[in-house]
């Protein structure tokens, strides 16, 4: 697929000498690759001379190009093809699938915050169309998602970091190779694939750890959960404290009073 680029150089130039030329305009067009298009343009006009008088070797339909004097028109692609040249680069492609695959997991995972499965939709289909202009590699794409599903099981078994090590090579492998077959202008950056796999592997780490933090952490309940909590008197043999009703009495043995504050000391346990 040929690259579109944002300036296009055109000479043409209408002939007399025979009814074909004159049917059969032909344009020469230069693209412009980055900052060198300034250079491109001086030299325009002297390929033009050069080219002047070249007969085509097409055996069927030989044709003379008479492009001496030629006028230079200068067009640029309109905002809609822009729009779609930077919709099919690989590695906003490769970010709007990884978007669209965690959007739509974390809906499933918390279903009713629906702004993550939207926006994650939206990202999943547009890398779907990206896949479907770019050749990609089916192969690839099955080791972003073997890698994926392996950062996944990983938050859920006991691996010691195993399947999140193989999970972040599977999807870094898969996320050079996912446009392989494309032409050369569009691969997938390296230093981007390796920064992103740095990144969410440091990301799942942190999430890992304060997950198994959480698992190790001792029961909050039982009892003794409201010692040292505040309560608010209710009535004068009750207080109101973490949600729930406890009978209670001051440790100097007043009366409690309606609507003052107070701090448990104890829970006389059961014996």
């Amino acid at each position: 697929m040929a690259r579109i680029s944002t300036r296009t150089y055109a000479a043409r130039q209408s002939t007399t000498r025979s009814p074909r030329s004159q049917r059969s305009r032909r344009r020469i067009n230069a693209t412009r690759g980055g900052r060198r298009w300034r250079s491109v343009a001086p030299r325009i006009s002297p390929l033009l001379v050069k080219l002047d008088g070249y007969r085509t070797k097409d055996p069927q339909r030989p044709f003379t190009l008479h492009l001496a004097g030629a006028h230079i028109d200068y067009a640029k692609p309109g905002f809609f093809t822009r729009l779609l040249n930077t919709l099919i680069d690989p590695n906003l492609l490769s970010l709007l699938f990884l978007a669209g695959i965690v959007g739509i997991g974390f809906e499933i995972f918390h279903p009713g915050i629906v702004l993550p499965g939207a926006l994650g939709g939206i990202s999943l289909l547009t890398a779907l169309f990206g896949f479907s202009v770019l050749p990609i590699s089916w192969a690839a794409l099955g080791l972003i998602l073997l890698g994926i599903a392996l950062l996944v099981i990983d938050a859920h078994v006991t691996s010691h970091g195993a399947l999140t090590l193989t999970g972040l090579i599977s999807l870094a492998i898969g996320m050079l190779l996912l446009f392989h077959n494309a032409p050369a202008p569009y691969h997938t950056s390296t230093p981007l694939v390796l920064t992103l796999t740095l990144a969410i592997g440091l990301l799942w780490v942190f999430a890992l750890t304060k997950a198994v933090q959480v698992r190790r952490r001792p029961p909050s309940v039982g009892p003794l959960r409201v010692v040292g909590a505040d309560a608010v008197v209710r009535t004068p043999g009750q207080v109101y404290v973490e949600g729930e009703l406890w009978h209670a009495h001051r440790v100097d043995g007043r009366d409690l009073v309606p609507g003052e504050h107070v701090k448990v000391e104890a829970v006389p346990l059961p014996s």
